[in-house]
């Protein structure tokens, strides 16, 4: 009596091994897939809207337009020279988005362990980014980022994309020019100025 009942004590123990065992499995790959399958949505200052960089019917006749070029040259000119970025390009697409390269050190982000330690340093970084404006100021959100080949969560860039909207701002009133809207036709950045 004594040995059966010890037998389904072992027994028990076993099968709530088992139990535990699989809801860790279970666990770990509905972790692993939010992982794999995760879409961030942008998250914004509370209470503001956004515009999107498009062309609207109010647009003031006075505007001024930058191409890449422009762009990236009034943007390097506004940043700090210890700026995380080094050899910061912007390309604007025919998709209304921006193409932006640069290198840059991988401590200089909040990168997964597993991607720090696989990373070069420097190395590449190429991120596509959307730019809207809101309360005159330019908006950059991040839509996907991959550096040194790693396509990692946009997120990321988040905070190096509102300094890099700061500065965008902050070098255009640098000139005097104040944005009423924006827009991206023909490759180019059009900028209707506030009357």
């Amino acid at each position: 009596s004594n040995e059966k009942g010890r037998g389904e004590e072992d027994m028990i123990r076993k099968w709530i091994h088992t139990i535990c065992l699989a809801l860790c499995v279970l666990l770990c790959a509905f972790l692993i897939g939010r992982v794999i399958f995760h879409t961030d949505t942008p998250l914004h200052t509370p209470n503001t809207v956004v515009q999107r960089a498009a062309r609207t019917e109010t647009d003031a006749e006075r505007k001024i337009t930058l191409d890449s070029g422009a762009l990236t040259t009034l943007l390097i000119r506004q940043l700090p020279n210890d700026f995380v970025l080094e050899n910061l390009s912007i390309q604007i697409t025919d998709q209304g988005t921006l193409w932006c390269t640069a290198d840059i050190v991988p401590d200089a982000l909040s990168l997964p362990r597993a991607a720090s330690l696989l990373l070069p340093d420097p190395c590449s970084l190429a991120a596509i980014v959307s730019i809207g404006y809101t309360d005159d100021e330019i908006v950059l959100h991040p839509l996907s980022l991959e550096i040194g080949g790693i396509k990692l969560p946009h997120t990321i860039l988040s905070p190096i994309a509102e300094e890099l909207a700061d500065s965008l701002t902050e070098g255009l009133r640098a000139q005097g020019i104040y944005l009423q809207s924006l827009y991206i036709e023909d490759g180019q950045l059009s900028i209707a100025l506030k009357p």
